[in-house]
């Protein structure tokens, strides 16, 4: 006698709604500073996490119970298609067996200011393994939502910060792109001193940037990242300058930031930040040409 397929009976299916962005939300899977804050259930404390997301990048996110029990999850990345849909594979092992290889499939869908998550997973051999995982998932789905309403804001204020900096530096408005900066901002610019302190010579730099400059002028950061832990933040990526000085042709650069805010009076001010180029060491002579492409 032939058995049913029970395979449908043997996938896990939940639908949430988040009140942040979908780019925010899709962020807190593929991004390791946001998914070892969620990445486990109750009882449980990451203690490491690493994702490569892109198409067969890997994952691994590693946590243990509070009586040292040690558990791993990890597998491979399908799909990355940033906001709309995200596949992986999953196994998890612990310390005494290893589980079958799942597959993830999430979807991402704006509802009004928010963002709603179907999540679906197949590949479990027993009832029983899906209704520990499904119970797990839940409580994941919780500390995720946790996770999004206290960094999820902070990180959407300081996108809409460096939008609204970015916009700044196309109108050419000083006041604007020093609203951003602390009176006793520490800078590390791309030219000498070796050190900026204060805000006064921080807006020296960019008076002479902006007077040294002919028609259209640009600075973005394509690639931002953002961690926020309470009243402290950190950004970093590479900056894009496009700009075209008197009598020269327009010209693009990259170079590198990381930059510390802070909360000061309400609004996130930034305290310090590091921007560099690389250099060529057979010639000491900074690279001005290269691209992220070219890395």
């Amino acid at each position: 006698m032939t058995r049913p397929d029970d395979s449908q009976d043997r996938e896990i299916e939940i639908v949430r709604v988040f009140d942040a962005p979908r780019e925010l939300v899709f962020d807190s899977w593929i991004r390791a500073e946001h998914v070892r804050e969620w990445f486990a259930p109750d009882g449980h404390t990451t203690t490491d996490c690493e994702v490569d997301a892109r198409p067969d990048g890997s994952w691994r996110v590693e946590y243990r119970s509070e009586r040292g029990a040690r558990f791993s999850e990890r597998g491979r990345f399908n799909e990355v298609s940033r906001p709309d849909r995200l596949s992986f594979t999953l196994t998890q092992v612990s310390e005494s067996s290893a589980g079958p290889e799942t597959v993830v499939t999430v979807t991402f869908a704006a509802v009004g200011n928010g963002t709603q998550v179907r999540f679906h997973q197949t590949g479990f051999e027993s009832a029983q393994r899906r209704d520990g995982n499904a119970e797990g998932w839940n409580e994941c789905f919780a500390k995720l939502g946790r996770h999004i309403a206290t960094s999820g804001a902070a990180e959407a204020e300081l996108r809409a910060l460096f939008r609204a900096w970015s916009q700044a530096t196309a109108t050419r408005d000083l006041e604007g792109s020093m609203a951003p900066i602390a009176r006793d901002v520490v800078s590390y610019e791309h030219e000498a001193p070796l050190q900026l302190v204060g805000a006064d010579a921080v807006r020296e730099v960019c008076r002479r940037g902006f007077e040294a400059t002919q028609g259209g002028i640009g600075w973005d950061v394509p690639d931002l990242r953002v961690l926020v832990c309470g009243d402290l933040a950190v950004t970093w990526g590479l900056n894009r300058m496009q700009a075209q000085e008197h009598g020269q042709a327009q010209v693009e650069s990259w170079s590198r930031g990381t930059r510390v805010f802070r909360k000061i009076g309400g609004a996130w001010q930034m305290i310090h930040q590091h921007v560099s180029f690389p250099y060529d060491p057979q010639t000491s002579q900074a690279r001005l040409d290269l691209r992220p492409d070219e890395a």
